[in-house]
């Protein structure tokens, strides 16, 4: 496994994730947000290559990250009180989805 590849891609992903928290104006701990996305997505990189092998299929991949991404995501929403905080749902499938494409880009260029 290519740890440098593995890094760059969940760091990359969360960035791009968490900067979508600055079109929201009215929240308080946007650079909060922004470092903590970036953490969740190189974590679940993290998991996700360590769970692949060289001779791993895409859709492996993609299930690991899928499934990665979906635990950390429903850590996420539980945190922040599940249903009862409005946005908290939304953090799941864009957790899962991020998972899914980081185990796609880990199998092909990681390994």
């Amino acid at each position: 496994m290519n740890l440098i590849v593995v890094l760059s891609t969940g760091c990359i992903i969360g960035l791009l994730l968490g900067a979508s928290i600055f079109f929201e104006p009215k929240e308080p701990h946007k650079s909060e947000i922004m470092v903590a996305s970036t953490i969740r997505s190189t974590l679940v990189s993290l998991l996700t290559g360590f769970s692949l092998s060289s001779q791993s299929s895409w859709y492996a991949g993609i299930g690991f990250g899928l499934l990665y991404g979906f635990a950390f995501g429903l850590v996420v929403f539980l945190a922040k009180g599940g249903f009862k905080s409005k946005e908290a749902p939304y953090v799941v499938p864009g957790a899962a989805i991020a998972g899914g494409l980081a185990g796609l880009i880990i199998v092909n260029y990681g390994f």
